[in-house]
């Protein structure tokens, strides 16, 4: 929507209007009365206005001895109006009476108004304008002209104001960052007509999401953004709200416009960032919150992601109550370990501990899963450091570790992985990351490159959930650097049951690991049915409850120390 033009309709002051033949001397006499208007309009017989202003006029009537009145009093006043002066009608603008004013050869004056009709009906002043005018131009410096939400001056301006009252250490500030998916495909698809349709129509529902406490800027192009200030609450409350905002605005973006076709609708990827800071800065906000809308961007679309006030991916995640628990993989044949994977897993209130399956959604959607992955990496590493030093156990030979989806396709993910095992001290051959294979074969085919670099530094990885899905199969043997599959839980249950599908599944996986030379686990079992089938199948690595749960790090020392010392054989539990 494009800012209103200010017209100059509520400017207009009323004014005595005389004929051109009216006496000075009466004129002199009617401002000498009550009548106290700056001007006076002087209307000729062929239609022409002519101006009188108070000031001047009475200078000329004035003098020693009555001299002005004396030598203008009988003359019409049409000899000492100014004649050929702008005339103006209401619907006239605020910038064009001002370039009527400044480039008037009168000067400075007011400026006649007159009616549809051509007669006098008052008069405005040239202050009057001049402030309109300059109001005029700050709104338009504050509003953008397409879409008639803030501009980006007059949203950073907001941000700073906002910022500047929670230093006395009340509140919280939370700046979304918007940008949308598909605005590029609609212009080149149907014009800019629709473009500027779009953007309009994102600015309309985003501003009724928002409501009233929060300013919505164009920053420019497809990108918006929004400030919105939250009342005082620990950190992790503060951005469980930041995330609600942005999922808020996602929605409705996600709602159709019916005034747009549904080719022309578009969805946003969404940044969220949140500060309560005292010496909080707006411009790294801002940062944080572009830098987080860029991860959702990368990540698909279409989602919300969340930084941290000093830019990046969010850091300092709480991790009080997190602990890792620790599944060995045994050998089927002589029951020795052969390696363990670290799970997580969050200390309840009473003292259980429980898989965070609600923590890791919101890991996920804040854009935090690489940094969290880091974190385990850096944990189930240091506990294999700790394992190499004592005495009492034969170390596993390798430790696996997770990779959630999300940080798959991180374009960091080589630096982050690589400097977390190095800081630990542990050897790089010594890990193994899984990849889900819900990762989906695309992201993995975008991934390759990373998984590469991995590879070739001597990290071992792993393709998870095998058979849970039928796509990550084609990865096996191709350019993706697997040196390990593990079959999912599903397949070795229906194993178990004998059912047909799983048992060819089973095989095939096994003469695949075979023929590419891959090492194969399989996970789950929780039966001797299970075990079995899988023995038959000649599979030669396993992991489940039939053979251990997931152990604290205490218990899968004694774990290991008792096999290693007495031998045992892959049937004892």
């Amino acid at each position: 929507m494009m800012a209103e033009e200010t017209t100059l309709d509520q400017m207009v002051e009323p004014c005595r209007v005389v004929d051109a033949t009216t006496t000075c001397a009466w004129v002199d006499g009617e401002f000498a009365g009550p009548w106290n208007g700056s001007s006076l309009l002087v209307r000729a017989t062929d239609g022409s206005i002519g101006l009188l202003g108070r000031t001047a006029f009475l200078s000329r009537m004035a003098g020693r001895y009555g001299y002005g009145r004396s030598l203008w009093g009988r003359r019409p006043i049409a000899a000492l109006a100014t004649w050929g002066v702008p005339v103006v009608r209401r619907s006239t603008t605020t910038v064009q009476a001002a370039a009527l004013i400044v480039d008037s050869a009168q000067g400075y004056r007011d400026l006649p108004v007159v009616d549809d009709d051509g007669q006098p009906i008052g008069i405005v002043r040239p202050i009057r304008v001049m402030r309109a005018l300059a109001e005029q131009t700050a709104q338009r410096a504050a509003t953008d002209e397409l879409t008639g939400v803030a501009s980006r001056a007059r949203l950073i301006e907001e941000l700073d104001h906002r910022l500047a009252r929670i230093a006395s250490g009340e509140g919280a500030v939370a700046v979304a960052f918007l940008d949308l998916d598909r605005l590029k495909p609609v212009n080149d698809l149907y014009g800019h007509t629709m473009g500027d349709a779009l953007l309009k129509s994102v600015a309309r529902r985003l501003a009724l999401a928002i409501g009233p406490e929060g300013l919505l800027g164009r920053l420019g192009g497809d990108e918006f953004a929004v400030v919105m200030s939250l009342k005082t609450a620990p950190q992790r409350r503060l951005e469980e709200e930041a995330l609600a905002l942005g999922e808020r605005l996602r929605a409705a973006l996600a709602r159709p416009d019916p005034t747009l076709p549904t080719p022309a609708e578009s969805r946003a990827s969404i940044g969220v960032a949140v500060t309560s800071g005292l010496a909080a800065d707006g411009g790294a906000l801002l940062k944080a919150a572009d830098e987080a809308m860029y991860a959702a961007k990368v990540a698909g679309g279409d989602r919300v992601r969340i930084g941290g006030a000093l830019g990046g991916v969010r850091h300092g995640l709480p991790t009080d109550d997190l602990v890792l628990v620790y599944q060995p993989f045994l050998d089927v044949e002589t029951g020795r370990v052969t390696a363990v994977e670290a799970l997580l897993r969050a200390r309840q209130p009473d003292g259980c501990l429980e898989f965070p399956a609600e923590r890791m959604q919101q890991v996920a959607r804040a854009g935090a899963a690489l940094e969290l992955d880091r974190w385990v990496l850096s944990q189930a590493c240091a506990a294999m450091v700790r394992w190499t030093g004592n005495a009492d156990m034969q170390e596993p030979p390798r430790i696996h570790v997770n990779l959630a989806p999300e940080s798959v396709g991180a374009p960091v993910l080589a630096d982050v992985v690589l400097e977390a095992i190095d800081d630990s001290g542990l050897e790089r051959d010594r890990v193994c990351l899984e990849l889900s294979e819900y990762v989906g074969v695309a992201d993995l085919v975008r991934a390759t490159p990373q998984l590469a670099t991995l590879a070739a530094a001597g990290i071992r990885l792993a393709l998870d959930d095998i058979g849970a899905t039928l796509g990550a199969l084609r990865m096996i043997g191709t350019s993706l650097p697997i040196e390990c599959i593990k079959v999912d839980r599903s397949v070795i249950e229906g194993c178990g049951r004998d059912a047909p599908f799983d048992v060819e599944m089973l095989s095939l996986v096994a003469r695949l690991a075979e023929r590419f030379r891959l090492d194969v686990v399989a996970e789950g079992i929780e039966t001797d049915v299970e075990d079995d089938a899988v023995r038959r199948s000649g599979i030669r690595q396993v992991q489940g409850f039939l053979h251990s749960r997931p152990l604290t790090e205490e218990d899968l020392v004694d774990f290991v120390s008792r096999r290693d010392v007495a031998g045992l054989g892959p049937r004892v539990r």
